[in-house]
């Protein structure tokens, strides 16, 4: 009962969204990585983020990669192009994989791409099935983060590779009244349910519990807090309005461009980049 809840939040939020994703990022599902002192647009910072997958992943033209939550294709379609590999991408929203499927043809690359309505803590591949798993801010909408680890380690090759490409916050103590409170809005509106596993300096203890080794933790945030920025400057009117009468709950995205870039000011919420082997 409650996974069917979860769901169903989880398929409302997107629903609401997509909109705003498709003018804003272009459909994109990510935030973009800036370098230190260098201006560039934000379409550039999403193709450095995307860079940087295939970076901490090592990529190659041989390998066969899972898109754990692959959207509406973006980041695949960028890698299986860039670099010829095999992509699988899984959601549980049909209409994220329409998108994909037809972007895939538009772009020409459907040779290299597959993918399906699954969800990650029950998976129809084989074991050992692939190279990598990479997630893109989508681990934290799990509602079961220990058993989504283990799928992946399941279809994940022996010496396979995973990037997870997430938040973490602070311990609730850490928080305001005010800023837990505005958080569990988010949470809960956006059917991030993983998210409060995700705690500073903790998570890769629940990696290694889940039977992973060479963990490592590269805190980025300073190179996403531009994109963050630009998100917020946007919401800043139309926030005015829902803050004025307490409707965060129902406007998760534009609450979080604005109440979240605070948070990241005072290393309540990070971006991370989590690396590991099987």
């Amino acid at each position: 009962m409650r996974e069917k809840a979860h769901f169903k939040r989880l398929s409302q939020y997107y629903d609401r969204s997509k909109m705003g994703y498709d003018s804003i990022l272009g459909g994109s599902k990510h935030f973009g990585f800036y370098p230190k002192n260098k201006n560039i647009s934000e379409k550039q910072a999403q193709i450095l983020m995307q860079e940087l997958v295939a970076k901490k992943l090592k990529i190659t033209s041989k390998d066969v990669i899972l898109d754990a939550g692959c959207g509406q294709g973006i980041v695949s379609i960028f890698l299986a192009k860039k670099y010829g590999c095999q992509i699988k991408g899984i959601t549980i929203l049909p209409f994220e994989l329409k998108k994909a499927n037809l972007l895939a043809k538009k772009l020409k690359i459907t040779a290299k791409l597959n993918y399906f309505l699954m969800d990650y803590n029950k998976m129809s591949f084989n074991k050992r099935h692939f190279d990598c798993i990479y997630t893109t801010e989508t681990l934290s909408h799990s509602i079961n983060i220990g058993k989504t680890l283990k799928e992946f380690l399941r279809v994940l090759k022996k010496g396979g590779r995973i990037a997870l490409f997430e938040y973490s916050i602070a311990e609730d103590n850490k928080f305001t009244k005010y800023e837990l409170e505005i958080l569990n809005k988010v949470i809960y509106s956006s059917a991030m349910s993983g998210l409060k596993q995700f705690r500073h300096d903790q998570f890769q203890n629940i990696l290694k519990q889940a039977g992973f080794k060479d963990i490592k933790v590269e805190n980025i945030s300073e190179n996403t807090k531009p994109s963050l920025n630009r998100l917020r400057k946007l919401a800043l009117i139309p926030y005015l309005f829902i803050k004025l009468f307490h409707l965060q709950k129902n406007h998760p995205n534009l609450t979080s461009a604005v109440e979240f870039y605070k948070m990241v000011n005072k290393d309540l919420i990070r971006y991370n980049i989590y690396t590991a082997k099987k």
